[in-house]
C-alpha cells in the first residue's frame, strides 16, 4: 500500500489550514487527501472519499513528497492575457452604475474610452471579475 511519508506537525498543521481555509477547492481536495493518508486511509478509499480515481491520489502524492504544499496547488495554464486591466474594469463599474440595464451603450462606451473592442461577453465577464 502507498501512504504519504510521515507528517511533521509543521506539515500536518499547514495542510489542515489549507484544506479549511484555502481558496482554491482543489487544493482544499489535495490537502485533505494527504491528511487522509497521514491518518493511513488507503488510496482506494481516499479515491472513494473524494470520488477521484486511484491514479490521481497517487499523482497528489507524487506531487507531495516532490514539492510540499506548493506541488499540490494548481499550476499555471496559458491563456490570452485579460482584455480590461483593473483601472479599465473599475471605469466599466462606473459606467454600469450609470447605465445599469444597457450593456450594449456601456460596452460602446468603454470602447470609446479606451480604444479596446469586446464582444458584450467579455464585458460581463469582466463586471464578473470585479464582483459585479
Amino acid at each position: 500500500m502507498k501512504f504519504v511519508s510521515p507528517l511533521s506537525d509543521t506539515d500536518l498543521q499547514a495542510l489542515m489550514e489549507a484544506y479549511v481555509h484555502a481558496e482554491k477547492p482543489a487544493l482544499r481536495r489535495r490537502a485533505h487527501a494527504i491528511v487522509l493518508s497521514h491518518k493511513r486511509y488507503s488510496i482506494n478509499q481516499i479515491s472513494d472519499i473524494l470520488a477521484v480515481t486511484r491514479e490521481t491520489v497517487s499523482l497528489w502524492f507524487d506531487a507531495w513528497e516532490a514539492d510540499g504544499l506548493e506541488g499540490l496547488r494548481d499550476k499555471a495554464r496559458p491563456g490570452r492575457p485579460a482584455l480590461y486591466d483593473a483601472r479599465d474594469r473599475e471605469r466599466l463599474q462606473a459606467l454600469v452604475a450609470e447605465h445599469p440595464h444597457q450593456i450594449k451603450a456601456v460596452q460602446a462606451r468603454l470602447q470609446q474610452e479606451t480604444g479596446k473592442s469586446s464582444c458584450t461577453a467579455t464585458v460581463k465577464r469582466a463586471l464578473k471579475k470585479s464582483g459585479v
